[in-house]
C-alpha cells in the first residue's frame, strides 16, 4: 500500500468514528516528539501521530524501546512516519 493511501485511510477511519483528527488530545500544546532524540517530527508525521487519539505527545520506535530495555505491549500496532529530508542545492540558497 502506498503512504497517501495509508494515510487517507486512518484520516477516513478516523472521521468515521466521529473523532475530527486534526484537534489535539493533550493540553500541553506540545507537537509529536521524539521521546529519545528530543526531536519534533515534521511534515504529515506531524498531523497523523496528533490525530492518533493518544494523550501524550511523545513517540518511539520499537528499536528504542528494545534499546533502552524496554517492551512493547503484545499486539500493539506500529504508526507508519513518513521519512523525509529537506535538502540544498547549491547555487539556489
Amino acid at each position: 500500500m502506498k503512504v497517501e493511501e495509508v494515510i487517507t485511510q486512518r484520516i477516513m477511519e478516523q472521521l468515521e468514528r466521529g473523532v475530527i483528527p486534526w484537534q489535539r488530545p493533550w493540553s500541553g500544546g506540545e507537537m509529536p516528539t521524539n521521546l529519545v532524540t528530543k526531536k519534533e517530527y515534521k511534515g504529515i508525521n506531524t498531523f497523523m501521530l496528533a490525530a492518533a487519539g493518544f494523550s501524550s505527545p511523545f513517540w518511539m520506535s520499537f528499536k528504542q524501546v528494545k534499546e533502552l530495555g524496554g517492551s512493547v505491549v503484545k499486539g500493539s500496532k506500529g504508526y507508519p512516519v513518513v521519512f523525509w529530508k529537506q535538502l540544498m542545492i547549491p547555487g539556489n540558497g
